[in-house]
């Protein structure tokens, strides 16, 4: 069994999605130049507020909101004080109107902290390398485009384990399964396919929920049920660790036929979250109803928002268009994109006319739609000349 790593960059925006050997999502990591205070980041801050009673301090790391630092978390006997700087681990990036979760138990070396706070002292790992701890000890082919960051990728990975799709006239269509999962994930509801049935997931402020519909072509049979609730019940422990799903997760089973087959299920579900997810908390027994609930940390935004932000989308856009370098297509001379005004303000940061001509071999006009239009809709038109 191995694993297979798509990996592409367009210098400001990396993304790295992970496949199982069934050519399953299993998780989406990302790097983004607006996007540094997340899960492993080490920032010197400042105390902003004590919050005794919340047993916390509130520290300034120079995100929108500030941090939570649980007060236990800080060395035996230590104290903080209103103004002090604190060096702390980013646990948990912030998201909507939370602020990012702290860590006090740092390991740092150098004496003294900067004048100037907040200061990042160590930025959170690379994209490639938080995907690869994810496949844990299991093989990995990694796969590119082309070779434009082949040797950026040789850095962190064996050269045997490098794949070029452009190179590759056999190899698994990552590209288009990528993009028919985001499409997925990016619907208003996102809906995931699993046997003769799908898995609907929705987020609320409180809670995420999945429902499992499921169309048997005999629903009488026990085993057909028990059969279906077992693969969904691995299809949502993926789910949960794609969409970075966290706190408490409900998720609405076909009802079992019997006591027996809502423990079978519990016990999988279990076992599938342990051996995958070390986010995963607990496991509250599945009600007579098909009604389960699971626990887990969050590490930061769901995959679900993520996917929506001005940041992201301009990402993508970008990945897009560097999938056709310069020379690839010598009658490609220029492309048009049409986005949402957020979404072209930050593109307009990035695509610059040396940067396109530099990398593209040609020239890349934004344009803006309504402010009305769906973030995440856009559209590339290439002139050919």
């Amino acid at each position: 069994m191995s694993y297979h790593l798509l990996y592409e960059s367009c210098g400001w925006h990396t993304r790295c999605a992970l496949f199982d050997e069934r050519g399953r999502l299993l998780t989406l990591r990302y790097d983004d130049t607006s996007r540094q205070l997340i899960e492993g980041a080490v920032v010197w801050g400042r105390v902003r507020q004590l919050a005794q009673s919340m047993g916390a301090a509130f520290v300034d790391i120079g995100d929108v909101h500030d941090g939570v630092l649980p007060l236990q978390t800080l060395p035996t006997g230590a104290k903080l004080h209103e103004g002090q700087a604190v060096l702390v681990r980013v646990v948990r990036g912030g998201f909507g109107e939370k602020g990012a979760k702290l860590d006090a138990r740092v390991v740092w070396k150098e004496q003294g902290h900067p004048s100037t706070l907040p200061t990042m002292v160590l930025p959170p790992p690379e994209a490639l390398k938080r995907a690869l701890r994810d496949a844990g000890s299991t093989p990995v082919k990694v796969w590119l485009p082309h070779g434009l960051y082949r040797d950026s990728v040789a850095k962190v990975v064996r050269e045997g384990q490098i794949f070029q799709l452009d190179h590759t006239p056999d190899a698994p269509p990552w590209l288009a399964q990528l993009d028919e999962t985001l499409a997925q994930t990016m619907a208003p509801v996102p809906t995931f396919a699993f046997l003769q049935g799908d898995l609907k997931v929705e987020l609320t402020s409180a809670v995420a929920t999945i429902d499992v519909n499921f169309r048997p072509i005999n629903a009488s049979q026990r085993n057909a049920v028990l059969g279906a609730n077992l693969a969904a019940a691995d299809e949502v422990a993926r789910l949960v660790r794609l969409l970075d799903l966290g706190g408490a997760v409900i998720v609405d089973f076909i009802t079992p036929r019997a006591k027996a087959d809502r423990t079978l299920v519990d016990d999988h579900l279990q076992a599938a979250m342990s051996t995958t997810d070390e986010h995963f908390e607990a496991l509250r027994p599945m009600s007579r109803h098909g009604i389960s609930e699971l626990n887990r940390t969050r590490t930061g935004p769901s995959l679900i928002l993520l996917l929506k932000t001005p940041a992201f989308v301009a990402g993508a856009i970008g990945l897009e268009l560097w999938r056709t370098l310069a020379g690839s297509n010598p009658r490609l001379r220029q492309q048009r994109v049409t986005a949402h005004p957020q979404v072209a303000t930050v593109l307009a940061q990035h695509l610059k006319a040396d940067v396109c001509l530099r990398h593209l071999g040609r020239s890349v006009v934004v344009q803006a739609t309504p402010a009305t239009s769906p973030l995440a809709a856009y559209q590339i038109d290439d002139v050919i000349g």
